[in-house]
């Protein structure tokens, strides 16, 4: 057996959309771990810094 049996090139793919939108998401921790004192305001958070993140790749 090889290690290429192994590897599942669109599971990858899936993992890496996850890993690089939680890296994306990470740079926005300052302000969601200040302000993130209800679950309405983390979420209101998450939102935007989706948002920003969509609005710099677009460009």
């Amino acid at each position: 057996m090889t290690g290429d049996e192994y590897f599942d090139q669109d599971l990858y793919a899936q993992r890496y959309a996850v890993e690089r939108t939680n890296a994306w998401v990470d740079s926005f921790r300052s302000p969601l771990n200040r302000f993130d004192t209800t679950v309405e305001s983390w979420t209101g958070f998450n939102y935007l810094s989706f948002i920003v993140t969509a609005l710099k790749k677009s460009n």
